[in-house]
């Protein structure tokens, strides 16, 4: 954020100070450039206000909608004279012009046109005796929400409902170009007097007006011009310069195109508390306003963690004394932004955020679309610009009042719209605060406003108490949230097996000796037979120093050698270390010397290829060896195996896991999965990665079957298909990259799939999970022993993406902030996991293991949680869902790649400048981006690039496309900008200009002229953005009409906003010029073209 906040270290009095005096310079200088409001002649077209001009856009934009209607219902107690009434909403339309105006257009632009004073407004009265209060209820709504034509008129109607000869409905509804909250109360107000004075046949008591609506948009536009308009837009391009989006969390995706529908949710908040938080106001000098839209801001900067929060409030407006007492549209929704960088103390926020509000009332005279002119954010059709969450806060509204025999309330109704994502106000009534929020339906459920209701509420509560907590310390959950965060969604405690991995094996082994261990390519090893085996390994590691804390490297393909050795490490008590035969020799040196190990088993083909100084030990060379058990050396707490992971300094991450953590992990999966004695579950995974222990354990201790294949069938679908058919696979892991090349039909077998490492649609699951078949989605880091997480998918999956689950057996899933709080359900956070199954740390990485494995404050003491780096958050049953990286940290085919390591990599060439790698999805697949930019602009090879990465690192980190820059996008503050990073494969250079090539784009660049300002013989390039080039939200109306007035075509604005140059114009006109010829017409010019 660049506008600058309070500077540290000065006191709110302080603050307070400079602002009067600021407050104090502004007025002087008001006095002295301000000149009156007066009135105009009513003899030439009359230009709307600059609010007004905003409105009719969007009446443009949306037409036939009511997302704009403005109506105010009223319970009238009275034996209503209709008569009387009719004719005092007569008079009022009288009084005031802007209530007769309509919105005529010429050459694309609005005007006004003021009616005369009608004779009659009309008040239909429908009959509504005997009605229920939900039948009223419908009756409002449907009135309300009946949409307005600008161009013709009325913009006011209004119906009364008979409920009774004593009570009244009164639905009065204004489209919002002609009103706003305060006109509302002048409304009423006069309307009652009004109809008093002509039950009493005397003149209304009410003051003459000086001026008309009209004569303030005159005004407006002749005031908001040189100095005073310089002095507005300084400061608003000052304080919103990079302005930040407010990422609230939804409960759905962001459509392309809002549809608007919208709902609303209120709840009452005790006076005690609006008292108590009138008296912080009093004691911290500041406003109401300003205690409660910073606790509003602190909520905010909770849910999203941002620093920079930014919100729309409307202010009044009327800042002339001539229209305080007009009906019109004067009020402004300005943009609030605060920093709560360095988690100030809230009493700090206080003084930050009344500076803000101050800035903005000082600075309340430029209009909200002429702000949206001046800044030109970028065009995006699904969100309101600058900001999509408005804060407001009313004082002392009447809810209910009796004037000489009229007995009147407020009759609540639902409109069933939204003009922002989400609209939260406060109001003072005598019976403490209304909370009242409307909401925007396509992104938001009620139960989550329901929870924002309840936050805000308790960080209220806390304020009123103390302001010096700081926001990280402010409370947000309820006690019944709290306890189901750390309670009930984490009650998982069950038995854990006092053994060790390879134990649990041979009590399997001892109850089903004759068992079919493994299935190899048309061979076989019985439970005994591995057994035996790995036995001989022990024997032979043991006489090589083999014992506890022992990492052993395991180098071979495919096949029951990887159990062999996998279990003949453990039997001799030490732990093992996959090396994946794929990968450069390199990379088993770097992990070899990161785990400090000189023992490798593998076989004789592949021992000359180990580094120097390790030692190989065949397993087609091992000589006579006993077959019997060698003693048990391991605890539950030793070593059982070491993984290597991608690491964020270019230095991979050797994961350490222990025994207890692996047999928990297992033991929990068989039982989950009910594997046993004639399952079958094959082996897909790449041995060098955890998600292979799956695999491996949870059938060799459980009875079942492991069924191996070469890397070359299990990569082919056909071959897959054919050898998963053939050995009748019950149970397996597969990515779901690979689930989508195979058919779901074609494994009567399967009965259960374990599918994770990466997202999915929910549309995945739907074809795989047929009757009599489970689809599990798991979730875990190597830190937390493969999976931590799980899902049982239900028969059909609704949602976009189905959720990771809830925790396996003796695991802990804590969503916490960047500070450590709980966050509330349906708020991101990052995942930490806690419980048997987290790791020990990283081998010799003493620091990142600090980093990463942290104190569990919800624990025993001694517990620790590991910090995935893996945003999530909770669904309302407890269940997590998957949302993104808390850092850049990307998955490539369920593998995890932190892009630092390839950066690294890549910029150890001496051609390479600067580079950045980004995950980027291409269709389903993710895949890794190089951009990069080179010394001196030099040439790259890319290809030769692609080589020299191929022999340093693993397949999966070569990225799949670079791209060659110029230089690398930043923001104005120098940041690396990831965001306009360009597609794949693009190199950003200077474009040719292309003129326009044909009748179309030629008439196209004329009108473009002529709307933009630019010189008649002025070069056009088709390609260049309306926008980019000076286009305003009205000129992009003018430019429709010019369109409908050059080609005879209607094109809607949202197509003009996402189609913006003349390239995409001219095939939108023609598309358009084709539609509207008939079959016969078309035909026939069909066969002219063709001769």
């Amino acid at each position: 954020m660049s506008s600058p906040v309070r500077p540290a270290g000065r006191s709110l009095a302080d603050t307070r100070k400079a602002l009067l005096a600021l407050r104090e310079k502004q007025q002087k200088s008001l006095r002295a450039t301000s000149d009156t409001v007066t009135p105009v002649p009513r003899d030439r077209a009359l230009p709307l206000s600059f609010a007004q001009q905003r409105l009719w856009f969007l009446d443009q934009w949306a037409p036939g909608q009511a997302v704009y209607n403005s109506p105010v219902a009223l319970l009238l107690r009275t034996e209503l004279d209709h008569t009387a009434f009719q004719g005092a909403l007569t008079d009022l339309v009288a009084r005031h012009e802007v209530l007769r105006t309509r919105y005529p257009v010429e050459n694309g632009v609005p005007y006004q046109e003021i009616e005369p004073a009608p004779e009659s407004v009309p008040l239909p009265v429908t009959d509504l005796t005997g009605a229920s209060r939900t039948e009223v209820e419908d009756w409002v709504s449907a009135f309300a929400q009946q949409p307005f034509d600008l161009e013709r008129g009325p913009v006011l109607r209004a119906a009364l409902g008979k409920l009774s000869d004593r009570e009244h409905v009164l639905v009065l509804n204004t489209h919002h170009i002609a009103t706003d909250g305060a006109s509302t109360g002048i409304v009423t107000t006069e309307l009652v007097e009004l109809y008093q004075a002509r039950r009493q046949h005397r003149p209304a008591l009410l003051p003459a007006l000086p001026v008309q609506y009209a004569d303030y948009a005159v005004w407006q536009r002749g005031h908001l011009t040189g100095e005073v308009l310089d002095k507005q837009l300084a400061y608003w391009r000052q304080r919103l310069a990079d302005l930040p989006t407010l990422d609230l969390p939804t409960d759905r995706p962001r459509p392309v195109t809002p549809s608007q529908a919208g709902a609303t949710l209120q709840t009452l908040l005790p006076p005690a508390l609006r008292d108590r938080l009138n008296a912080v106001a009093r004691e911290e000098r500041v406003t109401l306003l300003t205690v409660v839209l910073a606790a509003f801001t602190a909520l905010m900067a909770r849910y999203t963690g941002q620093e920079d929060i930014v919100l729309g409030s409307v202010f009044a407006g009327r800042t002339r004394p001539e229209v305080e007492g007009l009906v019109g549209f004067f009020a402004n929704t300005l943009v609030l932004r605060t920093s709560v960088h360095g988690d100030p103390s809230f009493r700090e926020l206080l003084a930050r955020v009344n500076e803000t509000v101050l800035g903005a009332h000082f600075h309340q005279d430029l209009p909200f679309g002429r702000l949206v002119e001046e800044l030109r954010p970028d065009r995006d059709p699904s969100r309101n610009p600058l900001f999509q969450t408005c804060f407001t806060l009313q004082h002392a509204t009447v809810e209910s009042a009796t004037v000489g025999d009229i007995e009147a309330e407020t009759f609540d109704m639902e409109l069933g719209t939204a003009r922002f994502d989400l609209a939260v106000q406060l109001t003072e009534i005598p019976e403490g605060l209304r909370l009242w929020a409307e909401y925007s339906t396509d992104l938001f459920d009620t139960d989550r406003i329901q929870r924002l209701f309840d936050h805000y509420t308790e960080i209220l509560t806390a304020v009123a108490a103390s302001t010096a907590p700081r926001l990280s310390e402010l409370p947000v959950l309820t006690e019944a949230e709290r306890e189901a965060l750390t309670g009930t969604w984490n009650d998982t405690a069950r038995p854990v097996p006092d053994s060790t991995l390879h134990q649990l094996f041979e009590s399997v082994v001892d109850r089903y000796p004759d068992a079919v261990a493994t299935r190899f390519e048309g061979t076989r090893l019985t439970y005994a037979e591995l057994d035996a085996r790995a036995n001989q390994l022990a024997w032979a590691l043991r006489g090589n120093g083999v014992g506890p804390e022992t990492v052993v490297g395991v180098l071979l393909e495919r096949g029951p050698g990887l159990p062999t050795a996998f279990l003949g490490i453990h039997k001799a008590g030490g732990a093992y270390l996959p090396l994946d035969p794929d990968h450069p020799a390199a990379r088993w040196e770097l992990v070899l010397a990161e785990a400090r190990s000189t023992l490798v088993v593998t076989t004789t083909d592949r021992a000359g290829a180990l580094p120097d100084g390790v030692t190989a030990i065949c397993l087609d060379a091992l000589g006579e060896q006993s077959a019997r058990r060698p003693p048990v050396t391991a605890r539950p707490d030793n070593l059982a195996y070491l993984i290597f992971t991608s690491g964020s300094t270019g230095r991979p991450k050797g994961v350490q896991v222990e025994h207890r953590s692996i047999v928990n992990f297992t033991a929990g999966i068989i039982e989950e999965f009910r594997l046993g004695v004639g399952d079958r579950v094959l082996q897909f995974a790449n041995p060098a990665f955890d998600v292979s222990l799956f695999d491996f354990f949870a059938a060799l201790c459980s009875g079942a079957t492991l069924v191996a294949a070469p890397r070359r069938t299990l990569l082919d679908p056909a071959g897959l298909t054919e050898l998963m058919r053939a050995e009748r696979v019950t149970v397996t892991d597969l990515p779901p990259a690979v689930l989508g090349l195979l058919d779901p039909t074609a494994f009567p077998d399967l009965r259960a799939l374990f599918v994770g490492l990466e997202a999915f649609p929910g549309e995945l699951v739907n074809r795989w999970n047929t009757p009599g078949r489970e689809f599990h989605n798991g979730y875990g880091p190597t830190e937390a022993t493969v999976a931590c997480v799980d899902h049982r998918c239900p028969k059909v999956e609704h949602t976009a993406m189905p959720p990771i689950g809830a925790p396996l057996a003796n695991y802990q899933a804590h969503v916490l902030d960047e500070h450590g709080n709980l966050v509330p359900v349906g708020v991101p956070g990052e995942l930490h996991i806690g419980g048997v199954g987290v790791a020990r740390g990283y081998a010799n990485q003493p620091g990142r293991t600090a980093e990463k494995f942290v104190p569990d404050p919800f624990g025993p003491p001694g517990s620790r949680l590991y910090r995935t780096g893996d945003l999530v958050r909770r669904r309302a049953n407890g269940d997590l869902e998957f949302v993104g990286r808390v850092d850049n940290q990307v998955k490539i085919r369920g593998l995890r790649v932190e892009p630092s390591e390839i950066e690294h990599v890549i910029k150890q060439h001496p051609a390479v400048d600067e580079v950045v790698v980004i995950g980027r999805h291409h269709g389903a697949e993710a895949r890794l981006l190089a951009y990069l930019t080179t010394v001196d602009g030099q040439w790259l090879d890319t290809e030769q690039l692609r080589g020299h990465l191929t022999g340093e690192l693993p397949a999966y980190l070569v990225p799949a496309v670079f791209t060659v820059l110029p230089e690398l996008p930043r923001t104005a503050s120098g940041k690396l900008d990831r965001t306009r990073l360009p597609e794949p494969g693009v190199r950003a250079a200077v474009r040719e200009s292309v003129p326009p090539r044909n009748p179309t784009e030629e008439t196209l660049a004329v009108i473009w002229r002529e709307l933009l300002g630019l010189p008649e013989q002025a070069p056009v390039d088709v390609h260049d953005n309306f926008f980019a080039e000076g286009g305003t939200s009205l000129t992009i109306t003018r430019l429709a009409s010019r369109i409908r007035d050059a080609f005879g075509v209607s094109l809607q604005l949202q197509d003009l906003f996402t189609k913006a140059s003349i390239a995409q114009l001219a095939e939108l006109v023609e598309a358009e010029e084709i539609a509207g010829v008939d079959d016969e017409e078309l035909l026939r010019l069909l066969r002219e073209v063709d001769g």
